[in-house]
């Protein structure tokens, strides 16, 4: 009886076990199997408005705010105003004038102006205007004031001036780092014109007083050209 008892329990083992399904799938067998990869996060911004400053475009002169405000989904109106200090920078040359009687001229720093507008347009999907990649055609108008003297004090100073009407096309990518501040990259080029009134002292004879006189030679010159431009902005973001 013991061993009819022990042979039930071992066929009542064995039938448990052999009801246990072990399920195997061969991963290369089915067709469009893809590891799901995790997608990475955007930095998203609530912000409708951007106070920004330049702090790269002083080495041209510049002292460079904006403001940009949100237009549409897709787009924005972004504005550049500011002071502009000449015959320093990068675009400083040494602006001196020697002629053979010995008078020299100098050019002395003074101030001016600059107004821009531009027209972003953010392309990308999942994203809204002041946020990523944008495309933006840039007119920009900057005025540099300077003063020409004579260094002997014969003559009164010449006001000369710089005038420089520039079109842009911009490529950008304006980053949030935080809610509220970002860092707005760009790059472009395109054509400008350029206006330069200036001049220089020198003698000449005077043939009603015979006597040499000291005169002003000014000179106005134009002309379009090719302008790049490159840049950062760091900016303050608000609703």
């Amino acid at each position: 009886m013991k061993a009819f008892n022990l042979i039930l329990g071992l066929l009542l083992t064995v039938s448990t076990f052999a009801q246990e399904e072990i399920i195997i799938i061969d991963k290369s067998e089915l067709k469009g199997y893809k590891r799901q990869k995790p997608e990475r996060e955007i930095k998203l911004n609530d912000n409708t408005r951007v106070i920004k400053f330049a702090p790269l475009s002083m080495f041209a002169g510049e002292i460079n705010f904006g403001f940009e405000r949100q237009l549409s989904i897709k787009g924005s109106l972004d504005l550049e105003f500011g002071p502009t200090i000449s015959e320093i920078g990068l675009g400083d040359v040494d602006n001196h004038y020697w002629n053979s009687l010995g008078l020299n001229t100098q050019r002395e720093s003074g101030l001016g102006f600059l107004l821009g507008a531009s027209y972003r347009y953010y392309p990308l999907d999942e994203t809204e205007a002041l946020n990523r990649f944008y495309v933006a055609p840039v007119l920009k108008y900057r005025l540099y004031n300077f003063r020409v003297s004579e260094i002997s004090g014969l003559l009164d100073d010449l006001e000369g001036s710089e005038q420089q009407l520039n079109f842009y096309f911009n490529f950008g990518y304006q980053l949030w780092v935080s809610n509220s501040f970002s860092l707005d990259f760009y790059t472009g080029m395109g054509i400008g014109y350029q206006e330069i009134f200036d001049g220089y002292a020198t003698t000449q004879w005077n043939d009603v007083t015979q006597q040499n006189e000291n005169i002003w030679v000014t000179d106005l010159s134009s002309g379009a050209r090719y302008v790049f431009n490159m840049g950062l902005k760091v900016g303050i973001g608000y609703k």
